[in-house]
């Protein structure tokens, strides 16, 4: 564009310039109109400004500049291009990110990244890749096969207990890949991290099966609780027993109960007695 603004400021100078003195009678007002709007169409196309979180790559018929610009206003010469890089934080993202663990259980997850161009390598990753379409070019497709290759490090238990130290691993091994193309990883998402339906269901089973079994074994501990304590209770008035039989035998045996018994009657006979029965501590010996 700017090329273009160049070479019609030319034309027109040019033109005003070698018109036939016949037709030089608009000069003075006419041709002061052109000059002016000639200066500042030459003005605007060697002045580029540069916008925040952006650097400038200059270059002129295709060579690349040795130095960038900053952010702000710069002036430029009419016959160079400036391409803006920009460096700010940019998120890439995949979706339905497919693996398989350790143990060959299928893995699926959506990946964010964020990550930026290293700012003093501009200059570099427009001459890799003029077009400046990185993400497609060269962060995406690296966060696939990182995916895949760390994720087989794992077995699918350990994906879902030790899901921060692969996260770490995916940003290491991201880093390392992209630095070549001077880009920096700083943080990885694992969104709608799961497995296939077939896995989601064993493991419910297995929580299933390891509920019934901690409850069986909890009812188990209660029946024995349960016996212990009717042992120990039985134990315990066997004791009893034994205490009050030898007590009653020292005391005199059978006279002895039948006192006792007497010092507990009320007093009261009987008002229907059956045949053959006898009166309670009566003696007639």
């Amino acid at each position: 564009m700017s090329t273009f603004l160049f070479i019609l400021f030319l034309f027109a100078a040019i033109g005003m310039f070698l018109s036939p003195a016949r037709n030089r009678q608009w000069v003075p007002l006419g041709g002061g109109a052109a000059l002016v709007l000639a200066a500042v169409a030459f003005g605007v196309m060697i002045f580029t400004i540069i916008p925040a979180s952006n650097v400038g790559v200059v270059t002129t018929f295709g060579k690349v500049h040795a130095e960038t610009l900053p952010e702000g206003g710069h002036f430029i010469a009419p016959w160079s291009q400036m391409h803006k890089v920009y460096i700010g934080m940019e998120v890439a993202t995949t979706t339905n990110s497919e693996a398989a663990s350790r143990d060959l259980q299928s893995v699926h997850s959506d990946l964010s990244v964020n990550y930026h161009v290293d700012a003093s390598k501009a200059r570099e990753l427009y001459q890799l890749i003029p077009s400046l379409r990185y993400e497609e070019a060269f962060v995406q497709p690296a966060m696939y096969e990182i995916f895949k290759a760390i994720v087989a490090q794992y077995t699918a238990e350990e994906l879902v207990t030790k899901r921060q130290e692969v996260g770490v691993g995916i940003t290491e091994a991201l880093n390392r890949r992209l630095a070549q193309y001077h880009l920096s990883v700083q943080t990885v998402n694992l969104v709608n991290f799961g497995f296939s339906k077939a896995f989601n269901a064993a493991i419910e089973e297995k929580v299933t099966a390891s509920q019934k079994a901690e409850t069986a074994k909890r009812n188990l501990e209660r029946v024995k609780f349960e016996a212990d304590a009717r042992i120990a209770q039985a134990e315990g008035e066997a004791k009893a027993i034994a205490i009050q039989s030898a007590a009653v035998e020292k005391s005199g045996g059978a006279g002895y109960v039948q006192l006792q018994a007497i010092q507990k009657w009320d007093g009261k006979l009987p008002q229907y007695v059956t045949g053959g029965a006898t009166l309670p501590f009566v003696n007639v010996k």
